[in-house]
């Protein structure tokens, strides 16, 4: 996905200019240079549960049951599950690359593919209750053994309830009725009516106060028409539920308030490099980001409103990482978006990168220097919005074949 700098979304000629810009950095790395990952993901996490920016296609979040199923239907050993796992999601990406899927996992790598989709859509499938079985997928697939011993052992009490009834449940029982008859070897990645009404459902019942489930059930959303570079520019936005649209108001401030460090970061990293091919374009880019303060509600921005929202929310905000965001945010604003030629703030941004690197800090080691890409961060966060979007777009698909 290209990067896109979505908090110039109130001048389009300035937006342009800055996207014609950043095509200058075709190498751009998406590593966490200043630290924040765990607020984006505190945001993520309650706005698109269960989503990661490495997915690629909704229906993975079925396929890859079924490839598990199918197994256990067929007693895979413990010794062996590993193995045999790994060969029938490789077979299965073949298949889906056979069919001309967009979105396979592997279309590349073939043979040599290192991450599986199981291990990518692990997460998601507990999160939203598909996988019932609750350990690492090294645990089930060290575990397969017993759960078939404890199926054995299930017996019935003289009024007929199952004594138990939870162990050696492994994936939710609706997850073997929807799999096709001929599966694998007809797999495609199009979503069915009755697969999509059961995803929607699993995500208004564990997380119906997500915007996942509301966009769901809002099928004005779920038109391709209104697609938007991030949530905050949803055409529907003010209909969102209110703590959705405040955390969303919440999430565009904060990629904004980003945004400038990571490009002013870019610029001092290049300067104390000697890059002088990229300088004066970063140049630009903080200035862009500077004249557009006043628009940008940075200066309104209800900062400890915003740790209320994001703090405590399963991922660990070290104070240290919250005092970077008020020292930065207090720049900012005392400078009024003007931080190009900023001593104070290239000093908070160096001190930052170095207190998270230690010795491998850019700005005071050559080596790691020599190794950078001259690019780093500089893609807006919109919290998995691109994703959830072709999700939405799979789920949407699926509604309309009924």
């Amino acid at each position: 996905m290209p990067s896109s700098l979505t908090w110039l979304d109130h001048d389009s000629e300035a937006r342009e200019r800055s996207h014609r810009l950043l095509e200058l950095f075709t190498e751009n790395e998406t590593r966490d240079e200043l630290g924040i990952g765990a607020i984006r993901d505190a945001i993520a996490d309650q706005l698109f549960p269960g989503t990661s920016v490495i997915q690629t296609r909704l229906r993975y979040m079925l396929l890859v049951p079924w490839v598990f199923l199918e197994m256990e239907e067929r007693l895979e050993q413990a010794t062996k599950f590993s193995t045999v796992a790994r060969r029938s999601e490789l077979d299965l990406g073949q298949t889906l690359a056979n069919a001309n899927e967009k979105g396979v996992f592997g279309r590349s790598a073939g043979e040599q593919l290192k991450r599986l989709p199981s291990s990518v859509y692990w997460a998601g499938l507990g999160s939203w209750g598909l996988r019932v079985f609750r350990g690492t997928q090294q645990e089930y697939y060290r575990q397969v053994d017993a759960i078939y011993v404890s199926r054995g052992r299930l017996r019935k009490k003289d009024d007929g309830d199952w004594l138990d009834p939870h162990r050696g449940i492994t994936w939710h029982p609706t997850l073997k009725e929807l799999k096709p008859a001929d599966f694998p070897e007809s797999a495609d990645l199009q979503m069915r009516a009755d697969e999509s009404q059961f995803i929607r459902e699993q995500w208004k019942k564990l997380h119906p106060e997500s915007l996942l489930a509301w966009l769901a059930f809002d099928h004005p959303s779920l038109s391709p028409q209104l697609h938007a570079e991030a949530p905050w520019l949803h055409p529907r936005v003010a209909q969102f539920p209110d703590a959705m649209r405040t955390l969303v108001g919440h999430g565009r401030n904060f990629s904004n308030l980003v945004a400038g460090a990571a490009q002013l970061y870019n610029l001092h990293l290049s300067e104390v490099d000697g890059r002088s091919e990229r300088i004066e374009s970063y140049r630009e880019l903080v200035q862009e980001w500077g004249r557009n303060y006043a628009a940008s509600g940075l200066a309104r921005w209800d900062l400890p409103a915003f740790w209320g929202s994001v703090v405590d929310q399963g991922h660990s905000i070290s104070l240290r990482t919250q005092r970077f965001v008020g020292d930065w945010l207090a720049i900012v604003r005392d400078a009024k978006g003007d931080i190009l030629d900023s001593a104070t703030a290239r000093a908070l941004i160096a001190r930052r990168e170095q207190d998270m690197k230690q010795g491998r800090s850019r700005f005071t080691n050559a080596a790691a220097r020599k190794q950078w890409s001259g690019a780093s961060g500089l893609a807006a966060l919109t919290y998995r919005w691109g994703i959830t979007s072709t999700f939405l777009d799979d789920l949407a698909s699926g509604l309309a074949s009924r």
